[in-house]
């Protein structure tokens, strides 16, 4: 028991132990006011010790959250941060991935229209080939007939 107890719990018995008074009301005692005085007096000189350690106590206490709710914020911040750069590099990503996906679209379609190209300018220079080589048998054909028919 703290000694401010002590004297509380002496102020209440002086006062429950007081007469009561005949020409006074009910519920009123006599009491040695100079008894509740200095129990008084004992109580608040022993009172601004205990309040200042109190007021020190929350004060740390005070301290203690407000640098709690700074780290807090400040871990916060920093994972906001972090996740805000991750959706940026995980965009530049993409991006760079759809880019690199058009371009090979790209290229597959340019290589299918060399190929195409190619192969219809061969095509064409088989046929004029083929034309040529016809044209030249058939002259060679009807040189051999008309030499047959001479000879004959």
């Amino acid at each position: 028991m703290t000694e401010v107890e002590r004297l509380l719990d002496c102020l209440e018995e002086e006062i429950r132990s007081g007469k009561k008074s005949v020409f006074a009301g009910s519920g009123l005692k006599q009491v040695d006011e100079f008894k509740c005085l200095e129990y008084i007096n004992q109580i608040r000189n022993m009172l601004p010790s205990t309040l200042s350690e109190a007021r020190v106590v929350l004060q740390d206490k005070n301290d203690i959250l407000e640098n709690a709710r700074g780290n807090a914020n400040a871990i916060i911040a920093q994972a906001q941060d972090q996740a805000r750069r991750m959706v940026e590099e995980h965009a530049i990503i993409a991006s760079a991935q759809k880019e690199a996906e058009d371009i090979r679209n790209e290229a597959i379609g340019y290589a299918d229209r060399v190929v195409k190209d190619t192969y219809d300018y061969l095509c064409s220079m088989t046929d004029d080939a083929y034309a040529k080589l016809n044209e030249a048998v058939q002259a060679v054909i009807a040189t051999r007939r008309d030499l047959d028919s001479k000879m004959r």
